[in-house]
């Protein structure tokens, strides 16, 4: 999981696309403030006229520098207006890194428990298969001696069969999971095998999650977060278009100072000065601005409908992924009360066959019903497993995300800089 939040390619397009966002929120600022430029020039005029003709056409040398200023007043609030949307959209983008990272480090969880199944259940199965082997020699033995029928052969060889044709499906899940695992960590496909290799095989056993978390719960979705942050946006980008309605109020200066030479006589230094105001004021655009303002509405209401639609599905996700792991749990306990009592009745088969009393067949039927109970029980494992990452998925994470000591939601007030994740720590919890 570490890895993943470190080295997954869709984190890192999620990181480049907030370091965007940010820089969107710079230049909005820098519409709120004055520009400025500061210019020089020299120029330089020659004749080969006499000196009589050059009092009228006569040879100037002239330098300048100067500074302008130009400064929209943003009196009615378009342009604070565009800096509030790009901060929203700013947060926004971060929001998305955040559900980035939670579905790539869920997903690897996911799909490492998916690969410790597999290969739990690929064992049981071989198992399966060695007591299947068994049993139909044993039948075969019986058969020779009169004792077992073509039928009991053809039933023996059919269950054998069936057990052998879950290897395949099972070798592909192990192999996909590896693959898929080897992606989501941003390694080369097959670059998990030597790690997991070395890994214990043991699958492990789901820790409980808290199923009766309080609704507030859901405002840690960054999905939800991430639809709020449109939403504010598409409100301030509509203001911004209904600002349009009202002037402009424009300021501009210049200031700069000028020497110039004309005939080679220095005629000295000047200053200059100019200061100017503007205003403009829309009288007729032929609808446009109104069609503005109506395609931001438009765009709030579809904001407003996406918000609310990312609500129920985000209560949709807790109900139904607590459901589903609810009833996961139960049939695990079933399932585990199964496997114990199949495991006293192993143990007393076993002690009845070392008595004579049983035959190897009827110790086969009873291991055979051990390890099919077994096999159920590491699937309902694996599904417990994979239950609680989704219900951790759906409240938002169970894992605390933290960037460079400080928590994302910060993005509002850090608006300039690089952004880079030094370190994430995934912790655990309810």
């Amino acid at each position: 999981m570490a890895s993943a939040a470190d080295a997954n390619h869709d984190i890192r397009i999620a990181i480049a696309r907030v370091q965007s966002a940010r820089a969107g929120v710079n230049a909005a600022t820098a519409q709120l403030l004055p520009w400025v430029t500061a210019a020089g020039a020299t120029s330089q005029q020659t004749t080969s006229y006499n000196r009589s003709i050059r009092q009228q056409l006569p040879n100037i040398q002239a330098e300048q520098v100067r500074l302008d200023v130009s400064w929209e007043i943003d009196l009615f609030g378009s342009a604070r207006a565009a800096r509030r949307a790009a901060i929203s959209d700013a947060i926004g983008a971060d929001q998305a890194r955040r559900a980035g990272v939670l579905s790539a480090v869920a997903e690897t969880a996911q799909q490492y428990f998916e690969l410790r199944g597999a290969e739990e259940r690929r064992q049981i199965v071989l198992n399966i298969v060695t007591t299947e082997r068994n049993t139909l020699r044993l039948t075969e033995l019986r058969r020779s001696r009169g004792e077992a029928s073509d039928f009991d052969m053809d039933r023996e060889r059919a269950d054998l069969a069936d057990v052998e044709a879950q290897l395949p499906s099972l070798d592909t899940l192990v192999a996909t999971t590896r693959l898929r695992l080897a992606t989501l960590t941003g390694r080369v496909p097959g670059a998990w095998d030597l790690q997991l290799a070395a890994a214990h095989t043991t699958t492990p056993i789901p820790l409980g999650v808290p199923v009766s978390q309080p609704a507030e719960l859901l405002r840690r979705r960054p999905d939800i977060l991430a639809a709020e942050a449109k939403l504010a946006a598409s409100g301030h980008r509509r203001r911004q278009a209904e600002a349009l309605r009202y002037p402009q109020i424009f300021i501009s200066a210049l200031f700069g100072s000028e020497w110039a030479t004309v005939n080679g006589l220095d005629i000295g230094r000047a200053r200059f000065t100019n200061v100017a105001g503007a205003l403009a004021l829309p009288l007729f655009a032929g609808g446009r601005i109104q069609a503005g303002i109506d395609a931001a509405s438009a765009r709030e209401s579809e904001a407003i409908a996406l918000y609310e639609q990312s609500i129920l599905r985000a209560l949709e996700d807790v109900e139904s992924a607590v459901a589903r792991f609810n009833n996961d749990t139960r049939r695990g306990g079933e399932l585990t009360a199964s496997v114990h009592s199949r495991e006293a009745a192993l143990a007393r088969a076993q002690s009845l066959y070392k008595a004579g009393q049983i035959d190897l067949l009827a110790l086969l039927d009873v291991e055979r019903g051990l390890l099919a109970a077994r096999l159920a029980l590491s699937t309902n494992t694996t599904a417990r497993l994979t239950g609680s990452v989704q219900v951790y998925r759906a409240l938002g994470g169970g894992w605390q995300v933290f960037e460079s000591g400080r928590p994302s939601s910060s993005i509002a007030s850090q608006t300039s800089g690089k952004s880079r994740v030094e370190e994430i720590h995934l912790i655990g919890g309810g």
